[in-house]
């Protein structure tokens, strides 16, 4: 059973359509010499559609013992702030800007990639030991317990182990092939999530093999991020330097489950699950499946995407599920 070790929450959120963040985006872009946006600064990447109201209110609802929760911003307020004002809810947010997490690092604000962001939550003022960070399209679904995430000291994490896209059997045989016809291989590639979680793993040692997640809520330990980048101040320098994502970084997350496997300080238990529902690539069809799929009694996140580029008809049906499911049910 897990003790009474207080536990944190931790929220990544941005608002795309403000427009003092526009104004940051688009000086940025200048600044770097780009005519115009980068897949890495995508719209998707910034809009929001009030997903952080049911991320909260999920928090609030299913996960009653969480002690703060930390929404961090750039000198953003979300909305749902103002209307929980007075309520003993509000009191567990604390609104957490970037300069606060970057402090002795400003020289790399603003910044508009969230693996930079990510690579320096564990700055957070006052956060405890153990939290759960999420990103803010990300809600659970039914009743968690602490040790749904922490069993004693050790971390519960979902996901499951996947070869290095450079060592899978065809790219040996590509590159063979490549020598034979002395002709420059064409290999295998893999999303831009995927090579920063291979960079992830590689870091600790797995060059074979990595530790693949899926978009839920994930367990971290403050002190492992802390203990790793004193020892290593160079990859958290390089981490952050990057204003928008670039295959180059690793993802600090993935990193830090890496570390806790190979300190045998984690537990995989993928008992419950995860459903992910796309609205930029899922057909109605698509997402109604998968939104029945979600009912089932061992799912207990969802991770609804890109909800900004839905067709209208998806998107309220989503925001509708997501207000029934969390809000009225």
């Amino acid at each position: 059973m897990h003790t009474q070790t207080p536990i944190d929450a931790v929220i990544t959120w941005v608002n795309g359509n403000d427009k003092s963040h526009q104004v940051k985006l688009s000086e940025a872009l200048a600044k770097l010499g780009m005519q115009q946006r980068p897949i890495a600064a995508e719209p998707t990447r910034f809009n929001e559609c009030g997903e952080i109201n049911y991320c909260l209110q999920s928090l609030f609802r299913f996960a009653p013992w969480l002690r703060n929760i930390f929404i961090v911003t750039d000198a953003q307020i979300p909305p749902i702030i103002e209307q929980l004002e007075n309520t003993e809810l509000a009191a567990k947010i604390k609104l957490i800007d970037h300069r606060e997490i970057f402090a002795g690092f400003e020289d790399v604000l603003p910044t508009f990639n969230s693996i930079a962001i990510e690579t320096m939550l564990w700055r957070i003022p006052k956060l405890a030991e153990q939290f759960i960070y999420l990103n803010d399209d990300c809600s659970i679904i039914r009743p968690v317990t602490p040790d749904d995430f922490f069993k004693g000291n050790k971390l519960v994490l979902r996901g499951e182990w996947k070869t290095q896209t450079s060592k899978k059997w065809q790219n040996y045989f590509y590159r063979l092939k490549g020598f034979l016809l002395q002709k420059p291989p064409k290999l295998l590639t893999c999303s831009e999530h995927r090579t920063l979680q291979e960079n992830s793993a590689k870091l600790t040692g797995w060059t074979k093999h990595f530790f693949h997640l899926p978009h839920a809520p994930f367990p971290m330990q403050r002190s492992t991020f802390a203990e790793f980048f004193t020892a290593f101040p160079h990859l958290l320098a390089n981490n952050i330097r990057h204003t928008f994502r670039s295959p180059k970084q690793y993802w600090p997350i993935s990193l830090a489950h890496h570390l806790e496997i190979k300190n045998n300080n984690a537990i995989i238990d993928n008992s419950l699950k995860v459903i992910a529902v796309n609205g930029a690539c899922y057909s109605l069809g698509k997402i109604k499946q998968k939104l029945k799929q979600a009912e089932r009694n061992n799912v207990a996140f969802i991770c609804m995407q890109s909800v900004d580029l839905a067709p209208k008809q998806s998107q309220v049906w989503m925001l509708d599920w997501l207000n029934n499911r969390i809000i009225t049910n």
